[in-house]
């Protein structure tokens, strides 16, 4: 785990970015976190502060998914952004299936948790992973060939039933 690390929180309800400060705070590696209430503004916030490229991003569940997806794409674009890790950080009912979260764009999750302890240990265990940009950039295109793939497979196993024109008793 890293001595200091900077994150991107995109989480529009205070009491969320409040728990998370005070999560990092007591795991003594915040350098820095900044924190937007959606994607469009933290996507405009790295476009004017180029020199700001965050260790962690971390997008809450309250951002729809594909929104989301978007601001990934976009973030990639940018410069020095390609390989940071991207986290969907929601609770353990808005959790997405692993192929959605990769589709998607996510390198991996994060579950909100009902205190500063207990978020602090989830990011500790976050922290210790090792997501080696080599290996997330090759991943990525693979993840998105598999979903896709189950997209189909779904879509070609789903049978038509034709309903008779009239129905008698």
């Amino acid at each position: 785990m890293r001595n200091k690390i900077t994150s991107l929180l995109i989480e529009e309800k205070a009491d969320q970015r409040i728990q998370f400060y005070l999560s990092l705070d007591l795991l003594k590696v915040n350098r820095a976190c900044v924190c937007q209430d959606n994607a469009t503004d933290a996507l405009v916030y790295l476009q004017k502060n180029t020199g700001f490229v965050p260790d962690y991003i971390f997008i809450s569940s309250s951002i729809p998914v594909t929104q989301a997806a978007v601001f990934i794409k976009q973030l990639r674009k940018l410069k020095g952004m390609a390989t940071v890790p991207v986290l969907h950080f929601a609770a353990r009912a808005e959790q997405l299936p692993a192929f959605e979260l990769y589709a998607a764009g996510f390198t991996d999750s994060l579950v909100k948790q009902p205190d500063i302890y207990y978020l602090r240990d989830a990011l500790k265990a976050i922290l210790e992973k090792d997501y080696h940009p080599a290996k997330t950039a090759e991943e990525a295109p693979m993840l998105n060939n598999v979903a896709s793939l189950i997209k189909e497979m779904l879509q070609d196993s789903v049978t038509n039933i034709e309903a008779p024109h009239r129905l008698s008793a």
